[in-house]
């Protein structure tokens, strides 16, 4: 007996696709890492970031940090953090834009840095 993958499948088998990008009421922007289209984009605003920093870290917050940052180490740094279930972009505060009326927010920064800072605001840390 061979398995066919019918014409006309029922409803509940046929997948929807997933939008890389979930926009909420509020504006803010969750970039779906779990398919490729959200990791190309993911990348690209990394990219985008880094390019506008002029190839520099973000934060510079670290002693060990690399300040000259080539892309491929770069990381994207949300500048509100991602703390209260915000990496699953629900109830939480993670806002993947790079843009927010014209102002960038966010940056790509070096793993040092990007750890020290942890999910705090920036703000939080200097005094």
């Amino acid at each position: 007996m061979a398995f066919y993958e019918p014409a006309f499948p029922k409803p509940g088998i046929a997948r929807k696709p997933v939008e890389p990008v979930r926009t909420y009421r509020d504006g803010r922007e969750v970039i779906r890492t779990s398919t490729r289209a959200g990791r190309e984009l993911y990348r690209l605003r990394t990219r985008s970031m880094w390019e506008r920093q002029g190839g520099l870290c973000g934060l510079q917050i670290s002693k060990k940090c690399m300040k000259k940052l080539p892309l491929r180490l770069a990381h994207f740094d949300h500048s509100d953090g991602r703390g209260l279930g915000g990496s699953s972009g629900g109830a939480g505060k993670r806002d993947d834009r790079i843009l927010i009326d014209g102002k960038p927010v966010n940056c790509a920064a070096c793993f040092y840095c990007n750890a020290e800072k942890g999910s705090r605001r920036l703000d939080v840390l200097t005094p």
